[in-house]
């Protein structure tokens, strides 16, 4: 499932990109971060926050109209499984340079603000998450149990864009979260149409 929504997700903004005439649309490569978290699971898991960030880049030519699906999910898995054996620390190279008590916490601050201007030019096109499935009832007592469950991941500008995911019930919930700066509720709008369009072509394909 994974690997259809990374799909899905870079054939959206892909889709976007022509749509909206962005310069170089059809030349211009793009990478996707994810987290990933392969950790057993298990009394022997460690506690905390063990995700690690990689980013799978697709070339312009495989997201032109009509792309061959099936071999860009096929191309995708090969991808995501290299990434996953790399190994890599938590939340990438990066934060743990930043965690590190070298530096008063108001001062890692402002150096985390200052980085994230000048990767601006580096920084991945956008960011999907996938929490998978919620295997467990969500029941809060008087309340009554909830039905779905929406998350969403920071989308800051330079990238300003994040798709993230979650299932429940048997049914996946998508949550697309978005710079002001960047795009506005109509766009939002049309974005979760584009979505769910590429979501069901790779759907066709892996039946």
């Amino acid at each position: 499932m994974n690997d259809q929504l990374m799909v899905a997700t870079a054939l959206t903004v892909a889709d976007w990109n022509r749509t909206q005439g962005a310069p170089g649309a059809d030349r211009r490569p793009l990478r996707i971060t994810m987290p990933v978290d392969d950790r057993t699971r298990g009394p022997e898991m460690p506690i905390g926050n063990g995700t690690r960030l990689v980013e799978v880049g697709f070339a312009a030519a495989e997201l032109a109209p009509g792309a061959d699906v099936a071999a860009l999910l096929r191309a995708t898995a090969e991808r995501t499984r290299a990434l996953k054996a790399r190994p890599r620390p938590p939340l990438g190279r990066s934060a743990s340079l930043l965690t590190a008590p070298l530096l008063p916490v108001a001062a890692r601050a402002a150096v985390t603000r200052g980085l994230r201007v000048l990767a601006g030019p580096w920084t991945s096109t956008t960011l999907l998450s996938n929490i998978g499935r919620v295997p467990y009832p969500l029941d809060f007592g008087e309340a009554g149990r909830a039905t779905a469950v929406w998350f969403s991941a920071p989308a800051r500008m330079p990238r300003g864009l994040t798709f993230t995911t979650a299932s429940t019930g048997g049914r996946l919930h998508l949550a697309l979260r978005w710079s002001r700066t960047l795009l506005g509720d109509e766009d939002g709008v049309r974005l979760r149409e584009m979505f769910t369009r590429h979501l069901a072509s790779t759907s066709s394909e892996t039946v």
